[in-house]
């Protein structure tokens, strides 16, 4: 059987907006990081300095990302720790 057979003719998208702007989002993200972990281990201040410049490129363009997930009420709060306080007072 070929890869093709499994195609179909749907029109409807298989991922939310929601979902694939998260995604993409969160590995915009990523790569910041993976910039910065490369300027960190390089022994070669110019190629340390571009990946540092590189790395706050991508911030501003991941911000951006975040930006548009909280206009469209897509950004989730993240879990927090529980507050014993408030629980021993119930």
């Amino acid at each position: 059987m070929s890869w093709d057979m499994e195609v179909t003719d749907s029109t409807s998208p298989p991922f939310s907006e929601k979902l694939m702007m998260f995604m993409t989002t969160s590995l915009i993200a990523l790569s910041a990081g993976i910039y910065a972990t490369s300027a960190a281990s390089s022994a070669r201040k110019d190629i340390s300095l571009n990946f540092i410049r590189l790395s706050a490129e991508i911030a501003n363009y991941a911000e951006d990302g975040a930006n548009i997930l909280i206009k469209n009420g897509w950004f989730e709060e993240p879990p927090h720790p529980a507050d014993h306080d408030e629980l021993a007072n119930r």
